[in-house]
């Protein structure tokens, strides 16, 4: 039977590997992937779980569900302008159909992609975390960029079913779980400072984001995650729900390691 090892958070922002890049292994950023990095080698993953959103790569608004999974034999990406190098990852199609059917068979309806490229939402922790391409990943979706979201509710019951189904599928594997994004963040938006392309518009709540994590207080999150919420701290807030579903394989655990980064946060849960 299938086991889950670990769960991680990180953030996704599209300028890192280029800022890594020229930077260099010292840097901050580079700092902390690679500390989670180190928890995510430590537990031998077979799988990675990636709870990500879409940034109107994969999906537009023509067609933009609520949740969705991807299954196939690899994906690529980044199919977006991300300066980094271009990936071919596989996917673990059979685990991924799996936890669709599951997820189907709880009241989910979740979307299918069949034939799908990624964003940077995937590969820039990639990119950090197994830059070797070389753990299948299953990618699930949520929409937290076009307005209305799901509840933080709905993300973390699907968070707990995923992690259900994971523990029945038959297959001996160690599966890992991530959840990628950032808690406070506005992109090209009225909350910025003027002549800048980005901002941190609530540094507050992505440090409460932090402490509800540091000491497993993941009800209260959950309950605080409100759509208004999560939009007062920028046009991007509502990734916060990716994290959200990856808390529903932590159950009470606290976090091996976290650590936090403007608007964001790093962290590494060791569940075996």
């Amino acid at each position: 039977m299938a086991k889950i090892v670990a769960a991680f958070g990180v953030p996704h922002t599209p300028s890192f590997p280029a800022l890594v890049a020229k930077q260099g292994p010292d840097c901050p950023t580079a700092r902390l992937y690679a500390e989670v990095a180190k928890h995510l080698h430590a537990a031998k993953p077979d799988v990675l779980v990636i709870y990500t959103d879409d940034h109107f790569n994969t999906f537009f608004l023509d067609n933009f569900p609520i949740f969705a999974i991807g299954i196939a034999e690899q994906t690529s990406g980044p199919n977006d302008q991300t300066a980094m190098p271009r990936y071919r990852v596989p996917v673990q199609g059979s685990l991924a159909g799996h936890l669709r059917a599951r997820a189907i068979a709880d009241g989910f309806d979740l979307s299918l992609a069949q034939e799908f490229d990624v964003d940077h939402a995937v590969m820039v922790p990639l990119h950090f975390l197994t830059p070797d391409m070389a753990i299948p990943i299953v990618p699930l979706f949520i929409n937290g960029l076009a307005p209305p979201l799901p509840s933080a509710q709905r993300c973390h019951a699907l968070g707990q079913t995923v992690s259900a189904a994971i523990a029945d599928w038959p297959q001996n594997a160690r599966v890992a779980v991530i959840g990628s994004g950032s808690f406070s963040l506005e992109i090209g938006g009225p909350k910025i400072p003027p002549g800048e392309r980005a901002g941190i518009p609530d540094p507050g709540w992505a440090e409460r984001v932090q402490h509800h994590l540091e000491h497993a207080r993941i009800g209260e999150l959950v309950e605080e995650a409100t759509a208004a919420r999560m939009a007062r701290a920028g046009n991007i807030g509502g990734e916060l729900l990716n994290w959200i579903a990856m808390l529903g394989a932590v159950g009470s655990h606290k976090p091996a390691f976290i650590a936090p980064e403007q608007g964001h946060a790093y962290a590494a849960w060791r569940l075996d």
